[in-house]
This record gives C-alpha cells, structure tokens and sequence, in this order.
C-alpha cells in the first residue's frame, strides 16, 4: 500500500492535517477516520492498514485543535467548528475519490462529530461506523454537579481556561501497553478548554435529540466496559434512531479504545461484514 499525507484548509481558513493509506490493488470504497477526543489520526494507523489490505482507500485528518493541526489544545469557542474540518477532509476525499462509496468511522469524540455531520449533511455519505461514542460521559468519570455549574461561569467569562482530562489512561484499553504509548505520545493532549466543556455537552444533548433524523445506514458500537463514554447515552441513542437502517453492536467486557482491545480484529472483521453488505446494496 501507499502512504501519503498533506494539508488542507477549513472553510474559515483553519490549516488541516490529512494523511491516507491506499491500497495497491482494486479499491472497493473509501473511509473517512475521525479520532476522538485529545489524540490524533496517527493513533488509528494500524486500523487505516488493516483497511487497506482489504481494499479500502482510507483517509484521516487531525481536526483543529488536536494532533499537527494547529490551535489551542482541545479548544472551540462553539463546538461545530469542528464540523467544518470534517466538510474539508470530505471534499479532499471526493476530489480524489468522486464515485466510490464513501463511509465515515468515528471513535468517540469522533463519532459524535461524524453523527453531527450526518445528521446535518447526509449527501454523499453511504454509510457511518461510530465505536463508543461521546454521547455522553460515563457517570464515573463526569464531574460533579458544583464543578458543571464552575466550568459555565468560566466558559462564559474565561473560554480559554485549561482543565485537566479527568478520563484516566488505564480504562482505555486492557492492554496495558496502550495506555503507556498514550501517555507517552508527544501529539496526546492532557487538558481541554472549560469552552470545550460546555460546548461538547450542548451537543451531545442535541444529537440525542435528533437522532430520529437520522438519513444513512448506520454501524452503532459499543465498549460494554467502557468507563469513559457513557454505554447507557449509546443505546439511547439507537433507541431513538430509526431502527431500519441502524445495526447496533455491544463488545462486552471491552474498554473504551474497541481498535486497541486484545480483540481488536474481531471489531475490525464486524465492521468489514458490514461494510460489505452496504457496497452490495
């Protein structure tokens, strides 16, 4: 396979990040990756590789704030700015790749920004595959009712003000390696933005809102273990998502990061199974 990467620009100027995987032989469809939150699109080059041996063109980009692309460390001032470098990697993707069918995975903050743009755009989208998505935070791991009503005050009069991730490395994976490489990537981020905060709350709570809006097919995923993103938001979710054209999926026992489980190639075969049904539809 090939490997080229690249930047590109937002619709308001923002300079992108992008790298691609492509296979050597006949391409079946092409994958747009979206890592979640406070990492980076390099975290998911073992899962591009997996793709393309099987004849996927995949493509990530490193979103605004998070991995190369510049800005202030996992900061919005609204969170759909987000939204705007996912058009941009879209575009980069078609003007490449015009006819093939085109399918976005998300992993948790990833995900909830790939069901936004869906729910907003669902032209030339074929098909979506979301793993634990950020619809919301683990009851564990969210903070305390004093602190949701601090980090409002804040946002509104200090956005910029920078908090420490409460999620903890270990629950990410029960490999334990991948919570030592994660700590160690020099491109993790460790603090997010008391703007970020507030920003990513209001959109989980209008993405469950319209989620029967929902216009393409649609692999929903699920870490059973998951400690981070909240399993119970996921299948609430589904639940309210029209049920014909969303398959659901619950990993039980898995941590938050499906893609770094032990397991991780039992996900990757469901997805391909599934992916292969939608190309043949």
């Amino acid at each position: 396979m090939k490997h080229n990467e690249g930047w590109t620009k937002a619709a308001d100027g923002t300079r992108l990040y992008w790298q691609r995987h492509t296979p050597d032989d006949k391409v079946r469809a092409a994958l747009l990756f979206v890592h979640g939150l406070a990492e980076h699109s390099g975290r998911y080059d073992h899962v591009m590789r997996y793709f393309a041996e099987k004849g996927f063109d995949c493509w990530a980009l490193d979103y605004r704030s998070h991995g190369k692309s510049p800005g202030l460390r996992v900061h919005v001032d609204r969170f759909d700015e987000f939204l705007l470098d996912i058009a941009a990697a879209y575009q980069l993707v078609r003007a490449e790749q015009a006819t093939l069918p085109l399918y976005l995975v998300g992993h948790s903050q990833g995900g909830l920004l790939i069901l936004r743009h869906v729910l907003a755009q669902p032209e030339g989208i074929n098909g979506i595959i979301v793993s634990s998505p950020f619809l919301g935070m683990h009851p564990t791991a969210a903070p305390s009712a004093p602190l949701h009503i601090v980090a409002n005050v804040i946002s509104t009069f200090s956005p910029k003000l920078m908090f420490s991730k409460i999620a903890e490395p270990k629950f990410l994976s029960r490999d334990p390696k991948v919570a030592e490489a994660y700590v160690a990537d020099p491109l993790v981020s460790d603090t997010v933005s008391a703007r970020w905060f507030t920003e990513v709350l209001r959109a989980q709570a209008d993405t469950l809102e319209r989620a029967p809006n929902l216009a393409v097919p649609a692999l929903v995923m699920q870490s059973g273990g998951d400690r981070l993103a909240d399993p119970a938001a996921t299948r609430a979710w589904v639940a309210a998502a029209p049920a014909e054209i969303v398959e659901y999926a619950e990993w039980d026992g898995f941590y938050h990061e499906m893609f770094n489980e032990p397991e991780k190639e039992q996900v990757f075969e469901k997805m391909e199974r599934w992916l292969a049904g939608q190309i043949r539809n």
